[in-house]
C-alpha cells in the first residue's frame, strides 16, 4: 500500500501530451504557488486539461510554426456547409425580398415593432392539477372582479388582495415596463392590443386567468425602426420559403425516422465511445430515398459537443428527440441535393477556409504566449484572429515568450492560475490537437495531486 501512494506522488505523471510529462509534484507545486483559488479536484483537472491541449498545440507550433502540417478539415466543415447552403438557397429557392411602404406601413401599425408597454395584472391561479370545474371557478372570480374593476374599484387594492402573483401583487399589481414577447403568449398579446387605461377581459394561460390593465405605451416612430422592420420581414420570408423548400424536400425523398432511432440515440448518448463497434456505427437513425444519417454520424457530433450535451439528449421528451434527429437528417439532405446541382465547394475554396481556421488559432496561440518569438504584439494577433472585441480586451498581453515550449507551457498556466489572464476558449481546436497528438490525462492521480498541494506550504 505505502509502494501504491508513493508511485502515485511525486514523479508520477498527471498528464502526458506530446512526448512531455505533467507531474503529480510539478502540479501541485504549480497550483500551490499560483492558484487563487483553493486547490480542488476541479481545479487540478483544469489544470491538467489546458496543459495537454497548451503542450499540443505547443508542440506543433515548434513542428510547423504555420500550422500546415495540421489537419484542420474537420473544422472547415462547417463554414463550408455555410457557403453550400448559401448557394442552394439562392439557386433554388427564389424569394421576392421586395418590401413595398404600403405593406410596411400596415405591419408597422398591426405588430408595433419596438414598443414597450407599462401594465398591471391580477393573477388568479389556478390549484394544482385544476379540474374543469375548478379551472371554470377562477373564471367567474375573475369575471365578477373585472366587473368590480369596471365599476371603479382600486385596482392595486384589488390586486394586493386576490392576485397569485408575488412580484407584481406585492406592488398594487405592476408588471413594469416590458417589450413585445417578453410575456407569456395570451398576455403579451392581450397587452399589446389593449389602448391605455384599458382593462382586458380575463385572459386564460397555464397559470390561470389573468386581469391586464394597459397603463401606458410607447410606440417609437416608423423612421425610427422602418429599415429594421423592413429587414425582418424579408428575413420572415426567406425562413418561410426555406422551410418550404426542406418540408419538399422531406416528401420528395421519403425522409422519417428508423426503427428503435430515439432509443438508440439516448443509448449512444449514455455509453462510452470507445464501446462503438464499427458495424454499429453503420447503422441508420434517419434514411430517405438513396441516402441516411447513420450512428457514427451522430456519435461525431459528442466529440465537440459542450458540456451537458449528452445529458440532454437522454433527458429529452421524444417530441424533442425526434425533431433533433430529424434536423440533422434535413441538414445532410440539403447538402447532398445542393452537391447534386454541382454546388460544393471548390478546392480553392476548401483551401481558403482552412488557412482562414490555421490564422484563427494561430491567434489563439499568440494571445496564449505559444508563439515562439511573439508576446509584446499579441493584442494585435488577437484582433486579426477574429476573437470578440471584449474577449481580446479580457486578455492582458503575455510578456516577452521563454525560449523553449515546456516553458512556454508553464508560464501560460501561471498567468491563468494566478487570474492574471483569462482562459483563451480553444473550442473545437481542442479536438483537432488532441485527435492528431498523443495524450493522456490519469483521472486516478487527481486526489494524490490535490493531497500534494496540502502538503506543500508545511514543507
Amino acid at each position: 500500500m505505502a509502494a501504491l501512494t508513493l508511485a502515485a506522488c511525486g514523479p508520477a505523471p498527471l498528464a502526458e501530451a506530446g512526448g512531455s510529462r505533467l507531474t503529480v509534484d510539478a502540479a501541485a507545486r504549480l497550483i500551490a504557488a499560483h492558484s487563487t483559488v483553493p486547490g480542488d479536484s476541479q481545479v487540478v483537472w483544469v489544470v491538467a486539461e489546458l496543459w495537454v491541449d497548451y503542450t499540443l498545440l505547443s508542440t506543433q507550433l515548434e513542428e510547423d510554426g504555420g500550422l500546415a502540417s495540421l489537419d484542420v478539415e474537420p473544422a472547415t466543415e462547417q463554414p463550408l456547409n455555410e457557403l453550400v447552403l448559401g448557394r442552394l438557397w439562392e439557386a433554388a429557392v427564389p424569394v421576392d425580398t421586395v418590401v413595398t411602404d404600403e405593406e410596411l406601413t400596415a405591419r408597422f401599425a398591426t405588430e408595433m415593432p419596438g414598443a414597450r408597454a407599462t401594465a398591471s395584472q391580477i393573477l388568479l391561479l389556478f390549484p394544482r392539477g385544476a379540474t374543469v370545474r375548478q379551472r371554470d371557478s377562477v373564471r367567474i372570480v375573475a369575471e365578477e372582479l373585472r366587473a368590480q374593476l369596471a365599476g371603479g374599484s382600486d385596482f392595486a387594492v384589488l390586486a394586493r388582495r386576490y392576485s397569485g402573483d408575488p412580484g407584481s401583487g406585492s406592488r398594487g399589481g405592476s408588471m413594469g415596463t416590458f417589450e413585445r414577447g417578453q410575456m407569456l403568449a395570451p398576455v403579451d398579446e392581450a397587452v399589446f392590443s389593449l389602448r391605455p387605461g384599458q382593462l382586458s377581459d380575463p385572459v386564460e394561460t397555464q397559470l390561470g386567468y389573468h386581469l391586464l390593465r394597459l397603463d401606458a405605451l410607447e410606440v417609437p416612430d416608423l423612421e425610427e425602426v422602418g429599415e429594421e422592420f423592413r429587414r425582418r420581414i424579408q428575413q420572415e420570408r426567406i425562413a418561410r420559403a426555406e422551410a418550404a423548400y426542406v418540408s419538399n424536400l422531406d416528401s420528395l425523398y421519403g425522409l422519417g425516422l428508423a426503427e428503435g432511432a430515439l432509443e438508440t440515440a439516448r443509448a449512444l448518448a449514455g455509453a462510452p465511445r470507445s464501446s462503438l463497434s464499427r458495424g454499429a456505427a453503420r447503422r441508420d437513425l434517419v434514411t430517405w430515398d438513396g441516402g441516411a444519417y447513420s450512428v457514427g454520424d451522430f456519435v461525431r457530433i459528442f466529440e465537440n459537443a459542450p458540456d451537458g450535451f449528452a445529458e440532454n439528449v437522454v433527458n429529452a421528451s421524444d417530441e424533442e428527440l425526434e425533431g433533433a434527429l430529424r434536423q440533422l437528417g434535413q441538414e445532410r439532405l440539403i447538402l447532398e441535393e445542393a452537391r447534386s446541382r454541382g454546388l460544393a465547394p471548390t478546392d480553392q475554396e476548401r483551401d481558403s477556409v482552412a488557412n482562414e481556421v490555421r490564422t484563427v488559432i494561430l491567434g489563439w496561440a499568440e494571445a496564449i504566449g505559444l508563439v515562439p518569438g511573439t508576446g509584446a504584439e499579441t493584442g494585435d494577433s488577437v484582433a486579426d484572429a477574429g476573437l470578440e472585441e471584449e474577449d481580446s480586451a479580457a486578455i492582458a498581453p503575455p510578456p516577452p515568450t521563454p525560449a523553449t515550449a515546456a516553458e512556454r507551457v508553464e508560464a501560460a498556466l501561471i498567468r491563468v492560475i494566478s487570474g492574471e489572464q483569462q482562459i483563451v476558449p480553444l473550442g473545437g481546436v481542442t479536438f483537432l490537437l488532441r485527435n492528431q497528438g498523443s495524450w493522456r490525462i490519469r483521472e486516478s492521480r487527481i486526489g494524490a495531486t490535490v493531497a500534494r498541494i496540502g502538503e506543500i506550504p508545511s514543507l
